[in-house]
């Protein structure tokens, strides 16, 4: 008899998509850090604050706020998962 594959639960699938989103973010300035927070305001279901090097460029902390919000997004779109992102000072 075919087993029938596990849908994973919100849970995980949340837990996969913050290390996803972290490890992109580590992959862009490996050096930032990042805070998650799994507290939740209305309808999110999870928060990712990155805090930069303070030496990086303005260009940079830019680029990492524009992927980040994109694939936020994304994920939205395809889970349902509400995640957000911010970049911070210090």
């Amino acid at each position: 008899m075919p087993r029938t594959p596990k849908t994973p639960s919100r849970q995980d699938l949340l837990e996969t998509k913050i290390s996803e989103l972290t490890a992109l973010i580590k992959g862009l300035s490996p050096q930032a850090r990042v805070e998650i927070s799994f507290e939740r305001y209305e309808d999110e279901d999870a928060h990712i604050h990155v805090y930069p090097p303070p030496s990086i460029k303005a260009e940079e902390v830019a680029r990492i706020e524009l992927t980040m919000g994109e694939r936020c997004n994304d994920v939205l779109l395809e889970t349902g998962l509400f995640i957000i992102g911010a970049v911070c000072d210090g």
